[in-house]
């Protein structure tokens, strides 16, 4: 991955990112490199297809629950509802950068189902074409969403 696709992958992200949440939530997040709490979560999928990659957000627990307050119009969510909101968002982000890649590169992918853990965690992928973006809300919540080892065919057809 050049360093030019790199950074174009770098804006899809931000855009999805920054895009959906003020949408779902008007919270707006400021990307900038941030330390995250020990109280976090994270959401996670594969992305398959036309490029193959790992999506992981890593969420101040603080964030989520406050995006989950917003979009369910509460004060008062469960752990679960935190979890189904998170993967609900995530789903979206996901698809938007599907979709982002696909404009850019006219590769097709879709992805898996996100899946929901508490606590740090990051999958074993191959680290070519990775990104990690930070993110602070302003309200000392931050997260980190990572792209790991994308995989285009051309360079799929290089390893093999």
């Amino acid at each position: 991955m050049t360093t030019q696709q790199l950074k174009e992958l770098q804006e899809i992200i931000h855009q999805c990112m920054q895009d959906t949440t003020i949408r779902f939530a008007g919270i707006d997040l400021l990307q900038e490199e941030t330390a995250l709490s020990d109280n976090v979560c994270t959401v996670h999928t594969t992305l398959e297809g036309g490029c193959n990659a790992t999506l992981v957000l890593c969420a101040d627990t603080a964030l989520l629950t406050r995006l989950a307050r917003i979009i369910m119009c509460s004060d008062e969510v469960t752990e679960q509802d935190v979890q189904d909101v998170a993967i609900e968002y995530f789903n979206v982000v996901c698809g938007r950068i599907a979709a982002g890649l696909y404009q850019s590169t006219r590769i097709s992918s879709r992805f898996t189902p996100p899946r929901f853990r508490t606590g740090a965690y990051v999958p074993e992928t191959p680290q070519s074409g990775s990104c990690v973006l930070g993110y602070s809300s302003g309200s000392n919540e931050n997260a980190q969403l990572m792209f790991l080892g994308l995989l285009t065919p051309e360079d799929q057809a290089c390893r093999a």
